[in-house]
């Protein structure tokens, strides 16, 4: 009997053995698979999952931006994203000749901060520092990874990311706000409020690629830190 009970034991210890049992592994064509287990693991990777050497990712905390262009000298600093936890997995896919990953996101999100910019927006001359606030909502972020196989912990298999490329559209209003805007000007603040204000998604997509970088590259790096402690044969089933 104690023979039998510590073999039930022990194959129930190596059925949940992996480091990531959250995880719904796949084999590499099931697309709806893939997406549903990374809709399953938003949540986990926003918390945080400590364990496996992942950061909280909402709130997301974003120190030093610089989101400068010809014509624009923007410092974004101190700024804090928020709704990531609520990114909707639109679609995962992996394809194996070309070892890649690419990753569907449609997320709406907030952020909080400092800025500093002096320059020209849409040709229009602007200047001014203090507090900003933006909503960017139904955001549709793509990012493709290239990976490769790596001996990683114990002698296993683990993948890293090699390198990766993103790009994004916006699917809805987004709302920018850029306080203290000519602070010594009353009649150019006016102005300039009402420019940014009625072209949300134009000033996203003017100056907003840095920061989108910038969120993407800390989301990678999280990832990265969890192939790193998680093997290959934990997280796929080809």
């Amino acid at each position: 009997m104690w023979y039998f009970i510590f073999l039930c034991a022990s194959y129930i210890c190596l059925a949940d053995s992996s480091l990531a049992p959250f995880i719904t592994k796949c084999k590499h064509d099931d697309t709806k698979c893939l997406t549903e287990t990374m809709r399953t693991t938003i949540p986990l990777f926003a918390d945080g999952i400590p364990d496996l050497n992942v950061q909280k990712l909402d709130p997301l905390k974003l120190k030093h931006i610089d989101a400068t262009t010809t014509n624009l000298k923007l410092i974004i600093s101190d700024a804090v994203l928020t709704g990531l936890r609520n990114c909707e997995a639109k679609k995962l896919s992996r394809d194996v000749e070309k070892s890649q990953l690419a990753v569907e996101l449609l997320c709406t999100c907030e952020l909080e901060g400092k800025y500093d910019m002096d320059g020209k927006l849409f040709v229009v001359p602007i200047k001014g520092n203090g507090d900003l606030h933006a909503v960017i909502r139904k955001i549709l972020i793509n990012v493709e990874a290239d990976i490769v196989e790596e001996d990683g912990k114990e002698n296993k298999k683990h993948w890293r990311v090699k390198s990766w490329r993103h790009n994004f559209t916006l699917n809805d209003k987004s709302d920018v706000d850029f306080q203290n805007l000519f602070p010594d000007n009353e009649v150019l603040r006016q102005a300039a409020s009402e420019l940014i204000t009625n072209n949300g998604n134009d000033v996203v997509l003017e100056i907003g690629q840095p920061v989108i970088k910038a969120v993407a590259g800390k989301v990678v790096r999280r990832i990265q830190n969890f192939l790193e402690a998680v093997p290959l044969e934990d997280l796929v089933l080809d």
